[in-house]
């Protein structure tokens, strides 16, 4: 609890030092930690990746409609 001995330090009473420690506990809580982070920059890089691939099926298919479009023409 040193953030307590430190408000407690600056002037402010046992109880209030308390709370102030207790809300900035729970905000931390709430935030992200490093592993958080890393584990959404490997999803969005995974994603990132499967679109691009994506993009690259759809040009070959849409490559490959054209070639049997024109084959069909000479069939």
């Amino acid at each position: 609890m040193a953030a307590m001995r430190k408000l407690e330090a600056a002037g402010i009473d046992r109880k209030q030092a308390q709370a102030h420690t207790k809300v900035l506990r729970d905000s931390q809580a709430r935030l992200a930690t490093e592993a958080d982070i890393r584990r959404i920059e490997e999803k969005m890089a995974t994603e990132t990746d499967l679109a691009r691939l994506e993009a690259r099926m759809y040009g070959v298919f849409v490559a490959l409609a054209a070639v049997v479009i024109a084959a069909g023409k000479y069939l």
